[in-house]
């Protein structure tokens, strides 16, 4: 019987005093061995550090734990560049500072990684700053994307990475994440897809923290006004667009590595064209009044569907593009309708 793999598990941490102790209670808590603990943070201004060398130095538990600290701030991409280099283990489980990794996550990724998937994701159940309950992320049986071209038709990898883990064969595949986009979860899903697909485990094996200072787009549009959350919406169109071409540059290295063919290159490139003119129509519409905007968007609606219809048949050319644009305009014009309508498909978020 072959031993259990090394796993490296990365705790990554900034300015996050207030909830670090329980990020690394978390880590320390996790029933899966043998592990490698990595807790680095990245030049915190505030005692995150002090608190995790406390934590580390009483440590005396079966896991390999080590912490260091950055000289210098370097960023969500380039820290996690970084650490993935200086990992050990084949299989890489993250996690942030202001969130918790419950006892069994590593353990179940794992378990749906050796099951046959190059990266793995769950549920999540997200507490405020208190650690109170807000529900979970999804309902159960939430539908993932597992494949590329699921991506590449929807312009988006359907994965939270507060519960990303993958195997470190990604990144020696594909090397280091680009750094000008933010998070590894614009870029490792994709990469991931391309090679032995995106696997999930449907439980709630984080409790992600809303406090209010995090880094996803959606937790910070929280209390904008109209005008400030059309203009963070803009931001948001512009990180899908460059997230798309990025996922062209990722297509053109795996058919140089042979992981699909010169035409599935030509098909992937061709639709997140398409998508990259969608997110750039949708732009436009934000700010658009209100009936000129219900006078062009059907003909937007018809004249994006042909177009992307090229590709794929065209009611699912229609379904999607409709989607994508309604989507996109009534998050950011109509938000209160938009989370009744999410609440109704089982989405927290």
């Amino acid at each position: 019987m072959h031993a259990p793999p090394v796993i490296s598990f990365i705790l990554f941490t900034y300015n996050q005093e207030s909830f670090v102790e329980e990020a690394i209670e978390g880590a320390f808590n996790q029933t899966y061995s043998p592990l490698e603990i990595i807790i680095s943070d990245d030049a915190s201004t505030d005692d995150s550090f002090e608190k995790i060398k406390i934590l580390v130095d009483e440590y005396q538990g079966a896991h390999l734990v080590r912490a260091q600290r950055n000289m210098k701030n370097m960023g969500i991409n380039a820290h996690m560049n970084a650490l993935v280099e200086q990992a050990a283990g084949d299989f890489i489980v993250v996690a942030a500072g202001d969130d918790v990794s419950l006892p069994t996550r590593v353990e179940e990724q794992v378990r749906r990684w050796q099951a046959g998937s190059s990266a793995v994701f769950s549920n999540a159940e997200l507490i405020d700053a208190n650690s109170l309950s807000k529900g979970g992320f999804v309902r159960k049986n939430y539908k993932h994307m597992e494949t590329w071209r699921e991506m590449v038709v929807l312009g988006t990898h359907g994965v939270w990475g507060c519960t990303l883990s993958w195997e470190k064969k990604v990144f020696d595949t594909f090397g280091p994440m680009p750094t000008n986009i933010l998070g590894e979860d614009a870029v490792v899903p994709f990469r991931s897809a391309l090679m032995g697909g995106v696997g999930y485990v449907d439980e709630e094996l984080v409790l992600y923290r809303d406090h209010g200072e995090n880094v996803s787009f959606w937790v910070r549009e929280k209390g904008l006004t109209q005008k400030q959350l059309i203009r963070m919406g803009i931001k948001t169109l512009r990180f899908k667009v460059r997230m798309c071409l990025n996922w062209k540059l990722d297509l053109k290295k795996a058919e140089s590595k042979g992981l699909i063919t010169s035409e599935d290159l030509s098909w992937g490139l061709a639709v997140l064209t398409e998508n990259i003119m969608l997110f750039d129509k949708t732009k436009s519409f934000l700010a658009m009044p209100l009936w000129k905007l219900f006078v062009l968007l059907p003909i937007i609606f018809m004249y994006l569907s042909w177009r992307m219809s090229r590709k794929i048949p065209f009611f699912k050319a229609l379904k999607q593009t409709v989607w994508k644009l309604l989507n996109g305009i009534l998050h950011y014009r109509f938000p209160i309708f938009h989370q009744k309508i999410r609440s109704l498909f089982g989405r927290n978020t």
